[in-house]
């Protein structure tokens, strides 16, 4: 072989080399592929999440300021005259608004205080059904209106000849109630005991409250309440 035939075929013999390893260079990584694609995936996620969230501000935003504020605003006024008429026990004419603003206003302040306003007067007029539909949708951010509200239900239920859940609301109104007004819920539930026969449970809230409010003007019989279930029970 000559020299030139030898060089041709070296020449040849590093082409082949060179474009094997040019092929290899070229051929994906699998590895590699899939953290592009995971990466890929996780941005276009990224993005989707944030327009979203973008979104749902903006919503938000928009329903707070544009809707519910201007309810807000026209409830309290049209609520003025039901309210004036409500603070002097006129609950028969209360009715005749009230129920139609607590639906009209539902989720707003003015909504829930109309709802309050309405199922107190409808037990007042004796319809205690209704009572309980408007004052089960009541629910105030203030403790002692919030335990108001749940006693007055307890009431409701009572009327309405549902001992138990009346007796419930009694207890819950009086625990969360921050006021001396506790203790009317508490006289209420102890009387309930009373009439089921349960005078350890009636003890027990009259020794509470001897305890808790001594000296409160709603205790004046308080000592003849508990003589009465001391003498019940046997327990002195």
């Amino acid at each position: 072989m000559s020299n030139n035939e030898e060089i041709n075929e070296q020449l040849k013999e590093q082409v082949e080399i060179t474009e094997q390893e040019e092929f290899k260079e070229s051929k994906p990584n699998p590895v590699i592929e899939s953290i592009k694609h995971w990466y890929k995936n996780q941005n276009k996620a990224m993005v989707l999440g944030l327009g979203a969230l973008i979104i749902a501000i903006a919503s938000w935003a928009g329903y707070k300021y544009l809707y519910q504020k201007p309810r807000e605003e026209k409830g309290i006024l049209a609520i003025y005259k039901t309210q004036n008429l409500f603070d002097v026990d006129s609950f028969k004419l209360v009715l005749k608004t009230a129920p139609k603003l607590a639906e009209q206003y539902s989720g707003t302040k003015s909504g829930n205080l109309a709802a309050y306003m309405a199922g107190t007067s409808y037990l007042y007029t004796g319809d205690f059904k209704n009572a309980i539909k408007y004052l089960e949708k009541v629910s105030f951010d203030d403790r002692i209106m919030s335990a108001q509200v749940i006693g007055v239900l307890g009431d409701a239920y009572i009327e309405n000849n549902e001992i138990d859940k009346g007796l419930s609301k009694y207890l819950k109104a009086a625990k969360q109630s921050e006021t001396d007004f506790a203790i009317n819920w508490y006289l209420k539930a102890a009387l309930i005991h009373k009439s089921k026969n349960e005078w350890k449970e009636a003890l027990e809230i009259y020794r509470k409250i001897k305890k808790e409010y001594y000296g409160a003007s709603e205790l004046q019989d308080i000592e003849k309440l508990l003589g009465e279930a001391e003498a019940k029970t046997g327990e002195y």
